[in-house]
């Protein structure tokens, strides 16, 4: 029975170190493009910039910290605008103890980031859990970090959700 554990653990540790290496790349490119994009905006100082892109980066930063408290990102949107925005969608693949979740928070007590994202999250589920309709299921969360924050729960129509399932057992 350990050998079997120790084989999901050691594949759990792969796909998080392949999902971090995709954060990594990404963010590099994604930091200049969005550099780039600041340096277009004439009414943004180069203070103000900068500061933004660190933001952005301690972003990417807790990505893969996010997935280890079970929640994936499905994709990430930098709203170059006055105010400048970072819109991050998730979805739920596990669920945590309560237990486990004080053992992230306080191994991540530091990281500013993480805990703004984790407890947005966190909040999200517990209204989703309370939400229902017949005719729609929930999709996944999706974050705004901007002037003033936002946390919207996306819902599917049961029909469009039966087809991409399907479409993703194929792919």
């Amino acid at each position: 029975m350990k050998t079997g554990q120790n084989n999901n653990q050691m594949e759990k540790n792969s796909i998080l170190k392949k999902t971090s290496k995709t954060v990594t790349d990404s963010s590099e490119q994604i930091i200049t493009q969005l550099k780039n994009g600041l340096s277009k905006i004439g009414d943004i100082g180069t203070n103000a910039k900068n500061k933004f892109v660190d933001y952005v980066k301690d972003v990417f930063d807790v990505l893969p910290l996010i997935e280890n408290a079970g929640f994936k990102t499905n994709r990430l949107i930098v709203g170059i605008s006055v105010p400048p925005s970072i819109e991050i969608h998730f979805s739920r693949f596990k669920e945590l103890s309560e237990e486990e979740t004080e053992k992230l928070l306080e191994l991540y007590s530091d990281r500013k980031m993480f805990k703004l994202i984790f407890k947005a999250l966190k909040m999200s589920n517990e209204f989703q859990g309370k939400l229902s309709s017949d005719t729609l299921v929930f999709s996944e969360t999706c974050i705004e970090i901007s002037i003033p924050p936002k946390v919207s729960i996306k819902y599917l129509n049961k029909d469009i959700s039966n087809l991409t399932k399907i479409e993703t057992e194929f792919d």
